[in-house]
């Protein structure tokens, strides 16, 4: 148990702050795991017609995501983060304040554009303040800390979806505020990690800057693996994120608005596993680089996905919930890394944006696939649960094609002894 803990000792303290900023975070994160039910019981959409909305939604948000990597490569990414966070919490003060309406899906949707363009540079810290041999840990422990505060979140938020909505947005905002005001006082541009540091603070040979005009089309080039793999994590997380959009849908149609609460308390069940586990599968899996824990992780997923579509009874889908989160966790390990360790310093924002653009892109035509089929067939909802668990069945062969041609690239990344 001290070894699972102590893991996370030795790195830099803005780490820590932004471990805490993703609590504070997370603990409000009431609307948008109830996005559906907004959309569908408060506003009166057709299931399809919502899934459309926010497929199309995410099609805009598309180039913002671009705009936000080459931003957080050109300016102080603290700045950005302080600019659009400020934005953001004004329109959560602002859709609490008013009724709800149409206007409120509007006044979240830009909301959610703020957050895309800060996106990239809030990613780009994690890797900023972290050595190539402390990555993982760096990720790990941001991705505890979102979970740590989304426990509460997704719990409160089914509660506070059905009965007091506008202050779920007042919540969100403030917290949001507070992450804000943590980064603002106590991360430090000059403690990131550089290539005039010491020999144990330094970047690694993959990592080392390059000539920032140097597009970063032109960098991927040189690093056509990169591009491959992204491009088939892409194609995985169309398996992975359709339980976002599947599961609710589900149970709104089994259980009601009642659903919402029973979809919270499944997401609660998400975070005390990603709790529980994320310390623990860091120091057992510290062996596996990312693809092999990429692979290992879609197959969790696969797992509880075929569990999900049983639907019934209600303990199927918990126990499908806690193998799913495994595979959840066992991704994110191997996912978050990858890049950060094999591009130069000089574009992480710019490909945390080309990143998101891509994963946006697949997932838009999972929502616009889901929702076609439900408007020509309403409620087939197994037949979609077995299309994606065919497509994640490929992408693990995919992964596993890919596998020697990394070791290839990246030698120096495959220590004697790690797979």
């Amino acid at each position: 148990m001290k070894n699972i803990i102590t893991q996370y000792a030795g790195l830099k303290r803005e780490v820590y702050v932004l471990f805490v900023g993703r609590i504070v975070t997370a603990m409000g994160s009431f609307v948008w795991p109830m996005l559906t039910f907004l959309l569908t019981t408060k506003l009166g959409f057709s299931d399809g017609v919502a899934t459309m909305f926010i497929a199309t939604a995410g099609l805009i948000s598309l180039p913002l995501a671009l705009l936000g990597g080459k931003l957080a490569d050109r300016f102080p990414r603290k700045n950005i983060i302080m600019i659009f966070d400020c934005l953001t919490v004004a329109l959560y003060v602002l859709a609490a304040i008013l009724p709800i309406g149409y206007h409120t899906a509007a006044i979240i949707f830009v909301a959610s554009l703020f957050q895309t363009v800060e996106s990239p540079a809030y990613d780009a810290l994690n890797a900023d303040y972290s050595t190539t041999d402390q990555r993982e840990k760096a990720f790990s422990l941001s991705y505890l800390g979102y979970n740590l505060g989304y426990v509460f979140g997704a719990s409160m938020g089914g509660i506070l979806f059905e009965f007091h909505t506008n202050l779920a947005f007042l919540l969100n905002g403030l917290s949001i505020f507070v992450s804000t005001a943590l980064i603002f006082f106590f991360v430090k541009p000059e403690n990131a990690i550089s290539d005039t540091g010491s020999q144990t603070e330094c970047y690694s040979e993959y990592e080392k800057p390059v000539e920032e005009s140097l597009p970063i089309l032109a960098v991927l080039k040189q690093r056509s693996v990169v591009l491959a793999i992204l491009l088939i994590g892409c194609f995985a997380s169309m398996s992975s994120n359709t339980v976002g959009i599947l599961l609710p849908l589900q149970l709104k149609g089994q259980m009601g608005q009642h659903g919402a609460a029973v979809y919270g308390y499944l997401n609660s069940l998400n975070g005390f596993v990603v709790i529980l586990f994320t310390p623990l599968l860091t120091m057992v899996l510290k062996r596996l680089t990312e693809i092999p824990k990429s692979i290992l992780g879609m197959g969790l997923f696969l797992a509880g996905m075929v569990l999900f579509t049983l639907g019934s009874p209600l303990w199927v889908l918990f126990v499908g919930m806690f193998v799913f989160t495994l595979g959840e966790v066992v991704s994110v390990l191997g996912n978050n890394p990858y890049t950060s360790r094999r591009i130069p310093a000089s574009h992480r924002g710019r490909i945390g944006g080309v990143t998101s653009v891509l994963y946006s892109v697949f997932f838009t035509l999972i929502q616009y696939g889901i929702s076609f089929v439900l408007m020509i067939a309403e409620g087939n909802y197994r037949l979609l649960w077995l299309v994606f668990i065919g497509c994640g069945l490929a992408s693990m062969a995919l992964y596993a094609l890919a596998y020697p041609a990394d070791k290839k690239r990246f030698p120096n990344l495959y220590p004697k002894g790690v797979f």
